[in-house]
């Protein structure tokens, strides 16, 4: 069986992970199974990066050499879980280059003080550049030829949207079964960089935040894999976060239109983005926990091959967590039709996720839901573009709320969900702020105050039966 496997980051976090990484890999390969391998880089690096090119045109010599030498530990650290000496030896070599060419090019982004979103791109994916030869170093160790490559280096041929690149797909498709084929036929097994892409001109592009799990979906459907797991530091997708509701169960099996939403709305088990491929595919899915690799996890699979479990009408409860909400009033707002656009229109040119919208029937009141993250830029991108405009007559935010979502293909045409959903809410007097509903009836959504959140899902949780153990 032909497999794309993807190892996250939260699996990658020290030599342990590596090991353990390394090892299942291994035992999938003994079991006659075609493996690629795409990977994420370690876990925290990518934040590091980040936060390293936020402070580009202001820091100090001092302090990029010391976020250099930190990342440096950490992945110097991870190579102790290769056991030949010599393969270590090369790796350490490889990954002390990668760092002499990301502090050359961070000292040179401060020098010019500006930063493209080119250069971004190109900083960004050392996390994936400097993980990649580690992991497939720790798999040669076991005795397993490897062969570690870029995603561009791959075939993943992207456009210049640079932060978060499209694969050009028939181009990608040729060029990865190209590249690859030969590297599978000699018995060798390719370890790719998730979240990579390069241009046509050969310009290394990013395919966005959760960008791995999209580079595992895009190689599977280019190489027509038979399944993609995606190893993870969970068991699977849960009925609810564990964290949150104390009776929260493994999904055996789930449709790709119930996991998107499910993924949209908080559960970070696997980008969207990734399952989108696979809802348009033929594709399988497979998530499971790389610490207990026997388990079957959750298989995700296409709408007409999950069966629903009888009576039930909600599968999951996602939470989006440090909510920000900006409400915007004014008499003119009645009647004018562009506001809406105008407003989604400036956030969009600010990157700022917009992940809920509604507006009174009046039309003199709108309320936007933003990450809390992203709230003072959304605040000032909107005072400054529309209060002095005469549309708008008042903007206020209100920081500390949570978005809940029932997700469910049983919601599809059955009446009376929304008030289940509401009376529960009731009954534990919590009080909702707003409630949004997609076309789909997929998901119900609303937003509570953050001291709710726990008992607004452990109540659905309760009174939609999730306990269940049958799917």
């Amino acid at each position: 069986m032909r497999i794309v496997m993807k190892v996250g980051g939260g699996a990658l976090r020290d030599a342990a992970g590596i090991e353990q990484a390394a090892q299942v890999t291994k035992s999938n390969a003994e079991k006659g199974h075609e493996i690629i391998l795409t990977v994420s880089a370690l876990g925290g690096v990518t934040d590091s990066l980040i936060e390293m090119m936020s402070r580009i045109t202001s820091t100090k010599r001092n302090w990029i050499d010391g976020m250099i030498d930190s990342l440096a530990a950490t992945h110097i650290g991870a190579i102790h879980a290769i056991t030949d000496e010599k393969i270590a030896q090369r790796a350490i070599k490889t990954v002390r280059g990668q760092l002499d060419d990301l502090r050359n090019l961070v000292l040179g982004m401060t020098h010019v003080g500006e930063l493209t979103p080119r250069s971004r791109d190109l900083l960004l994916s050392f996390g994936e550049r400097l993980s990649t030869p580690i992991m497939a170093s720790a798999i040669e160790a076991k005795g397993i030829r490897t062969k570690p490559l870029t995603g561009g280096e791959a075939g993943i041929l992207t456009d210049e949207n640079f932060g978060g690149a499209e694969p050009l797909m028939n181009v990608t498709s040729m060029q990865a079964k190209q590249v690859l084929e030969p590297i599978l036929a000699d018995k060798v097994m390719p370890v790719i960089s998730g979240f990579i892409g390069m241009t046509q001109q050969g310009v290394i592009t990013t395919l966005g935040r959760g960008g791995s799990d999209y580079t595992a979906a895009i190689i599977g459907l280019s190489l027509n894999a038979d399944e993609l797991w995606f190893w993870k530091d969970v068991p699977g997708i849960m009925t609810a976060d564990p964290l949150l509701c104390k009776n929260s169960r493994l999904i055996g099996k789930i449709a790709f239109d119930e996991a998107i939403e499910i993924a949209h709305f908080g559960a970070r088990v696997i980008h969207p983005r990734a399952l989108e491929v696979g809802l348009e595919s033929n594709l399988v899915y497979r998530i499971k926990n790389i610490w207990n690799p026997d388990n079957e996890g959750t298989l995700v699979v296409r709408s007409a091959d999950a069966k629903e479990r009888e009576g039930a009408t909600i599968r999951a409860i996602s939470v989006i967590d440090k909510v920000y909400l900006i409400n915007i009033s004014g008499a003119r707002l009645v009647g004018t039709p562009s506001v809406a656009a105008r407003v989604l229109d400036l956030l969009a040119n600010e990157n700022i996720d917009v992940l809920m919208i509604s507006q009174s029937s009046s039309e003199a009141n709108m309320s936007i839901a933003v990450p809390g993250a992203e709230a003072d830029e959304a605040m000032n991108t909107l005072e400054l573009s529309l209060l002095g405009s005469k549309l708008v007559r008042e903007i206020k935010g209100e920081e500390g709320y949570c978005i809940v979502a029932a997700v469910g293909r049983g919601m599809r045409g059955t009446p009376g969900v929304a008030a289940k959903v509401f009376k529960s809410m009731a009954d534990r007097c919590i009080n909702i702020r707003t409630i949004a509903q997609g076309s789909s009836e997929l998901n119900i959504s609303f937003m509570v105050d953050r001291k709710d959140e726990k008992a607004a899902v452990q109540a659905l949780h309760d009174d939609f039966g999730l306990s269940r153990t049958s799917d």
